[in-house]
């Protein structure tokens, strides 16, 4: 007996129930390029204005004029700062959406679920109280990103791209909750090996780059590199002029200490740079790998607020997803 062919399923023939929950998800998916797009601009803003530039006016001549321009940047950097954080709360609310719908990535799920609540709660809870939780959030984030990555299909290329980076902020993140821990413990502290787990985490900030661009920037065009090498001879300059200055700056700015040799800095910026360019542009763009890596360099090496840690943990995801699909393409 010949079976009858199926018939397409239409939306209005779909349960209530099923049709809304599908129609939520297309909403998210077509929420999320929207949201990070405005995330990426406004957390530049915080990273190179907030934490950058208005931070190099201790070392301007205060006259009347620069005294002026300096409150106007100041302005543009809450500003950008406030969207940013924003933003960054309402992507990880719409990751943390995603990943509990798979068992998967329950455990993602609740740790963003867990920073997003404290970050609004932390007001009206006592000072300090809301510590412990944050960091063990974090640790299990970056914990399962960096296993998630570790795992990736596409080759070890793609994986040590994913894999150095979380694992970099990984170490920053155990040595920042290592006197917490103590605290909690009654050991007495600081332990001894948070200082060497923070300098091992800088060298593979390092070692980061060098993977990014093996996955993502090789074959990038000569243009690129002439123009991902001008901050690369700038930082260089900088240091040689005046090495304190520079120091204190990219510590504030990045978290990064300058405890390696400063061409090493360079070399993993000029690499970066041109990855990020040929992410942006070309035949083989992409544009969300691109955020991606804007965002991990807007989060910093050792993130101080919740923000900027948000801005790592969804360049982080975006890394272990394809960037297509995670932004719903």
């Amino acid at each position: 007996m010949a079976r009858m062919p199926l018939a397409p399923v239409r939306a209005g023939s779909l349960p209530a129930g099923e049709r809304t929950d599908r129609e939520a998800a297309r909403t998210r998916s077509a929420l999320l390029p929207t949201l990070l797009a405005l995330l990426v601009a406004a957390a530049l803003v915080d990273w190179l204005v907030t934490r950058t530039l208005t931070r190099l006016a201790i070392f301007v001549p205060k006259t009347p004029p620069m005294i002026t321009a300096y409150q106007g940047l100041n302005w543009l950097g809450l500003a950008g700062s406030t969207l940013a954080g924003l933003a960054a709360l309402a992507v990880v609310v719409l990751i943390a959406v995603r990943e509990g719908r798979s068992r998967q990535g329950l455990w993602l799920a609740v740790a963003l679920t867990g920073l997003a609540g404290l970050t609004v709660l932390v007001p009206l809870l006592p000072a300090g109280s809301w510590l412990p939780a944050i960091h063990g959030l974090t640790l299990l984030a970056l914990g399962g990103l960096a296993v998630r990555s570790a795992r990736l299909n596409g080759g070890w290329p793609r994986r040590l791209a994913a894999l150095l980076p979380a694992l970099a902020m990984l170490a920053a993140a155990l040595s920042q909750a290592g006197p917490i821990l103590y605290s909690l413990l009654r050991l007495p502290g600081p332990p001894r090996w948070g200082l060497p787990l923070f300098h091992l985490g800088e060298a593979l900030v390092l070692l980061g780059a060098l993977a990014l661009w093996w996955a993502y920037g090789r074959g990038a065009a000569r243009r690129y590199w002439l123009a991902a090498a001008l901050p690369a001879l700038l930082f260089l300059l900088a240091y040689r002029a005046a090495p304190a200055m520079t120091a204190t700056i990219v510590v504030w700015s990045h978290g990064l200490t300058l405890s390696l040799a400063a061409w090493w800095y360079a070399l993993a910026l000029w690499l970066f740079g041109a990855t990020v360019l040929r992410s942006l542009h070309g035949r083989h763009s992409s544009p969300p790998t691109a955020v991606a890596l804007l965002l991990l360099a807007a989060a910093g090496y050792a993130p101080q607020l919740t923000a900027q840690l948000c801005f790592g943990l969804i360049a982080l995801w975006l890394l272990t997803h394809d960037p297509q699909r995670a932004c719903g393409r």
